[in-house]
């Protein structure tokens, strides 16, 4: 009897002596030597409200359903866009609001757009897409009755000022010339002295730059003649001569034709600038971004 006694003795005090030493041996059996665990990368932590109501958020990117994206966001970085075959790349500040045109789910990628052909690629945590999500899903559960997502549009492009517009309306045609009085018969020639060798011709002078009312009409003769596929003669709300410009190492005079299109936001009024040498147009170019236009 006292055998047993002391064996349930032992087991009792075994049981309280590891509880006491738990304590002090967790930190190093479990910690492995880091007191903090990384995020997974489908993991983003997030703030939601301000002041003493800001709370942080923990939000699995992989559970976000594309009816929760929001259409714009903002970058905190900054971002290259450029068009499909990287012809022409362009820096997005930050700070910037752009549109969300896909969206990455294995390594949560989004692509973004300021709009038009331009696109780049950036992490979402390198925008508030998350913070979005978050404020989406706490409106659609404490909120309104129907949940809409956030969305700034991105600042309206204001439409170009052309001053000094000549339009589009036909050219008067010229009034016919007063008929000419029959002249009176010449005598005949004296008979002329052999003439001396014709001297060596000089090369012609390269053609002055043109003043702006031939600018305007070579740029209405270049788009009439099927120069630019882009646009139509008839969608070109006013013209405009521009300034002599060096661009790619090379001078042109320049000139603006201002037309209306189609675009993801709406129709807008887009700017074509005309490069011009020789008195003709040689190429056109979109003025905000200098890319070609074909």
């Amino acid at each position: 009897m006292n055998k047993y006694a002391i064996w349930a003795g032992a087991i009792i005090l075994s049981f309280f002596a590891g509880r006491i030493m738990y304590l002090p041996l967790s930190g190093s059996l479990l910690a492995k030597g880091t007191s903090s665990v990384a995020l997974p990368q489908s993991m983003q932590e997030v703030k939601f409200g301000a002041g003493g109501n800001e709370l942080r958020i923990k939000i699995n990117l992989g559970t976000i359903k594309p009816n929760e994206w929001p259409k714009t966001v903002k970058l905190s970085k900054r971002v290259y866009v450029s068009t499909g075959d990287n012809n022409q790349q362009t820096a997005l500040e930050k700070g910037t609001t752009v549109e969300v045109r896909d969206l990455d789910g294995e390594s949560y990628i989004l692509k973004v757009s300021p709009g038009g052909p331009l696109e780049g690629i950036v992490p979402i945590v390198e925008t508030d897409f998350a913070q979005q999500v978050i404020a989406y899903r706490a409106r659609r559960h404490f909120g309104a009755s129907t949940a809409v997502a956030q969305n700034e549009k991105p600042a309206p492009v204001p439409p170009p000022t052309l001053p000094d517009v000549v339009t589009n309306d036909p050219a008067k045609a010229p009034s016919p010339a007063a008929p000419n009085a029959t002249p009176e018969p010449k005598p005949a020639p004296e008979p002329a002295p052999t003439p001396e060798p014709a001297p060596t011709p000089e090369p012609e002078p390269e053609p002055a730059n043109l003043n702006p009312e031939q600018i305007v009409a070579a740029m209405q003769e270049s788009v009439k003649g099927g120069g630019i596929k882009e646009f139509k003669f008839e969608q070109v709300e006013g013209w405009k001569a521009g300034e002599e410009e060096n661009v790619d190492g090379e001078m042109y005079q320049t000139g603006l034709a201002a037309y209306k299109a189609q675009t993801i936001f709406g129709e807008k009024t887009v700017q074509a600038k005309a490069l011009i040498q020789k008195g003709k147009v040689v190429k056109w170019i979109y003025a905000k971004t200098g890319m070609e236009i074909r």
